[in-house]
């Protein structure tokens, strides 16, 4: 249904110039030349500096596809249905065969048709529209044919201006979760390797020497009794498989928190910290330091998340890891240091997911946003003119 005061139109009748594909063969590599856009350089934005160019020569052949700023790039194939809108930082360019130029016309908002284009509805059109098996493209005829719902020019003005608030704060958040993991890598390449050396409780500087020792030699290394995926209940303790918790399960093999080393698959090597009361699977190794009093199981952990354990993996057509880990060797402080570094790293992991669930929380939100003021649903109030 179309909202009051509202139209829906096909894309070819939003636009200035025609929809139109790129480059079939750009040629190499020119460093002065033409930056062009593959489909892979659309993921919601383009960054300028990371485009392959070519030359003059293609780029003027190919005149009828040179996008501008504010023109909306679209992935015809690959990351089909990929949108982003030319960065002013970015005067000319081209296409490739993979993307399309869609040029919205001054009676319609370059921002409000990206958003559109990025909506759930249009994206389940664009797949249902798309042809192949295994590498799935949507023509341009096709593309052309698309209908979006068209707002008045304030409306959708409006619209974009208040979806453009949620991006920005979603962009603000991820640079902010990059620079805690980064941060925090920094931290384990400094204190897991005692570069840097933390205050005692007396406020004196730690300086022992740090002892080299193997798995064995500091806990528990072994690989549990598995269960098969039958055997999984709907209610229960969670079960740890290859690739985080699989399902639930009646029982459980470990009362606390553990470390799980993937010992099969292609997760093999991944280091995990489960979760106290619950099943272990045979597809990981337990490192457990529960009987082992001088050894913090957390400081254990970011060591051992922090190591490359690809060495000790063995077979090329199902990989896996055996009980040669035990021989893997680690570098051990006090227990007071080890419990000091653990606690700094754990506040750090701490600062990660508390980012990461408030940007799952502003995409959840943007998400319902463009779904009510898309769609008309949720109408937004537009200033009349004096």
């Amino acid at each position: 249904m179309v909202p009051n005061g509202w139209s829906a139109k096909p894309l070819a009748d939003i636009v200035k110039e025609k929809i139109s594909y790129g480059i079939v063969q750009a040629g190499p590599h020119v460093p002065d030349g033409i930056p062009y856009i593959k489909s892979s350089d659309v993921r919601g934005t383009i960054n300028p500096y990371s485009l392959q160019r070519t030359s003059q020569e293609i780029h003027f052949k190919y005149r009828r596809s040179s996008v501008h700023p504010g023109d909306i790039v679209f992935s015809l194939r690959g990351n089909i249905g990929e949108s982003a809108i030319v960065p002013a930082s970015l005067p000319e360019a081209n296409l490739t065969q993979g993307t399309a130029r869609i040029s919205v016309s001054a009676e319609h908002s370059n921002q409000f048709h990206y958003y559109q284009l990025a909506s759930e509805k249009i994206l389940n059109r664009i797949n249902a529209l798309s042809k192949g098996s295994t590498f799935k493209e949507i023509s341009l005829e096709e593309l052309r044919k698309v209908k979006v719902l068209c707002a008045p020019l304030p409306e959708q003005k409006k619209i974009a201006k208040i979806l453009s608030t949620w991006d920005r704060a979603i962009s603000n958040t991820e640079q902010l979760l990059a620079n805690s993991q980064q941060q925090k890598k920094a931290l384990m390449q400094q204190l897991l390797t005692g570069k840097k050396r933390l205050l005692d409780n007396n406020g004196v500087r730690f300086s022992g020497e740090w002892e080299s020792k193997s798995l064995s030699d500091i806990a528990e290394v072994y690989q549990p009794k598995t269960i098969s995926q039958s055997m999984l209940t709907e209610t229960g303790y969670p079960v740890y498989g290859a690739n985080g918790i699989i399902g639930l399960y009646e029982e459980f093999n470990h009362a606390t928190e553990q470390i799980a080393v993937t010992c099969r698959g292609s997760t093999c090597g991944v280091v995990n910290w489960t979760q106290a009361q619950s099943w272990i699977t045979g597809n990981a190794m337990v490192i457990n330091t529960d009987n082992f009093p001088a050894i913090s199981k957390k400081f254990l952990f970011y060591v051992l998340d922090g190591s490359n354990l690809s060495y000790l993996i063995s077979g090329s057509g199902q990989p896996q890891i055996t009980g040669n880990i035990k021989t893997h060797v680690v570098k051990i402080p006090a227990l007071e240091e080890q419990q000091k570094i653990a606690t700094i790293l754990s506040t750090a992991d701490q600062e990660i997911i508390a980012l990461q669930q408030k940007l799952d929380a502003l995409k959840q939100e943007k998400k319902a946003l463009m779904q009510q003021l898309l769609t008309g649903k949720r109408r937004v109030k537009v200033e009349e003119a004096a």
